[in-house]
């Protein structure tokens, strides 16, 4: 029971951190497309930036999720090594 209560406390740990993934992943897009609008003198790659920012983001929040609930390191998300260089 201390186990799987542990592992309960993990994943809550876990989903916690993707509340963070989105808004950097937007900020850090929107003040770079606000940074190249400066040097370029334009004034819409700044909503580029926040548009992939958003896309980016919410890529990288679902992989995490799906990391989180199959467990990270398990089989199913490891590539086997032949030797060939192609896994599987």
């Amino acid at each position: 029971m201390k186990e799987r209560e542990a592992k309960s406390w993990a994943k809550a740990g876990a989903y916690t951190g993707l509340a963070f993934i989105m808004p950097v992943a937007m900020l850090a897009s929107y003040f770079l497309g606000a940074w190249l609008d400066r040097k370029l003198g334009t004034n819409f790659l700044y909503v580029v930036g926040l548009m992939f920012g958003f896309a980016a983001g919410l890529y990288e929040t679902v992989r995490q999720a799906d990391q989180i609930e199959n467990g990270i390191g398990t089989r199913k998300n490891k590539r086997s090594n032949n030797g060939s260089g192609q896994g599987g």
